[in-house]
C-alpha cells in the first residue's frame, strides 16, 4: 500500500467525528485492501472495508494495464 492510497483513506476517515469511528474505518480499509479476515462489524467498518477492496482492485487493474501496454510495445 502506498502513501497516496493511505492518505486518501485517512482523509475519508476524518469525515467521522470520533477517533473511535475513524479507527474503525481505517481498520476496515486495511482489512479490505489486504483481503484479511474481517474482525469488525457495523456500517463504518463495512464502508472502510468496501473502500479498501475498491482501492486494491483499482491498483491491480492499473498494474495489469501497464503490463499489457508494455507487452504490446515489445511486439
Amino acid at each position: 500500500m502506498n502513501e497516496k492510497t493511505l492518505g486518501r483513506a485517512e482523509k475519508l476517515a476524518l469525515t467521522y467525528e470520533s477517533k473511535k469511528d475513524q479507527t474503525i474505518f481505517l481498520t476496515g480499509f486495511i482489512e479490505g485492501y489486504n483481503h484479511l479476515k474481517g474482525t469488525g462489524s457495523g456500517e463504518i467498518y463495512e464502508a472502510g472495508k468496501a473502500y479498501g477492496v475498491k482501492e486494491f482492485h483499482e491498483m491491480v487493474s492499473r498494474r495489469d494495464n501497464r503490463v499489457f501496454r508494455k507487452s504490446m510495445r515489445a511486439k
